[in-house]
């Protein structure tokens, strides 16, 4: 009986302990382990950066023959059943796709719509990328999020434990660095890119799929829908 050859990539997936894992993002793993491109490992977690932090531990001393490991979230999932092929063809140590999110204004009137991906604006200033700045082809980041990410061995292995925390302010009432960015600084730290493929797109779940409202508002302001950002205070 010949042997099969262990899958190269294992898919981390923290997800809440209280909560299940979305359909399409557990359709798409399983579809992964199928192909025999990956292999995967849920763990329950009141916090992702203590799931994180496990997994990337485990990986690099249970997992030998494994060359990656792919970052991905339970309310997100990428559009392209073939991701993780398409993020391995650029052979970069550090490559993600973009996820949207967005941001509400400390006052939760107004917010912004963007991608996961934080490059330095031309003003000197560190931001995401806005819904409709998404650069043509791959692009280096400066930080990124933690989801559709793909990273190699020897990235993790130089790269001093604890991989990801929050960071807070001095009466922990606020967090001023998230575990996703403190782990993109001990990246570039560690004297590796992060590169993004702006083709590789992820579908966000929360009460409904930003990634629909991403599109509804770049469609919107295509055909000259300004007055849409005064009437509903939307930064498009």
């Amino acid at each position: 009986m010949t042997k099969r050859a262990v899958p190269p990539v294992l898919i981390v997936l923290p997800h809440r302990e209280d909560s299940r894992t979305q359909q399409q993002t557990s359709a798409y793993i399983t579809r992964a382990i199928v192909r025999r491109i990956a292999e995967c490992q849920p763990l329950p977690s009141k916090m992702p950066e203590l799931a994180r932090n496990h997994a990337i531990a485990d990986f690099l001393h249970n997992h030998p023959k494994k060359t990656h490991i792919f970052f991905q979230d339970d309310d997100s999932t990428p559009v392209d059943v073939f991701t993780i092929e398409m993020l391995l063809r650029h052979k970069k140590p550090v490559v993600c796709g973009v996820t949207p999110v967005w941001r509400h204004a400390k006052n939760l009137k107004n917010f912004s719509l963007l991608w996961s991906a934080v490059i330095l604006k031309p003003d000197g200033k560190m931001d995401n990328i806005g819904v409709d700045e998404l650069p043509a082809g791959l692009f280096k980041a400066h930080r990124t999020g933690g989801t559709c990410l793909l990273i190699e061995r020897k990235v993790l292995e130089k790269i001093e434990p604890p991989y990801q925390k929050n960071t807070f302010n001095d009466i922990y009432t606020d967090v001023t660095l998230s575990e996703d960015m403190y782990f993109s600084d001990k990246i570039r730290e560690a004297g590796f890119d992060i590169w993004c493929d702006p083709k590789v797109v992820c579908h966000h779940f929360h009460s409904l799929d930003i990634l629909d409202v991403f599109e509804v508002a770049i469609q919107a302001k295509r055909m000259g829908y300004e007055q849409a950002e005064k009437d509903y205070k939307i930064q498009i």
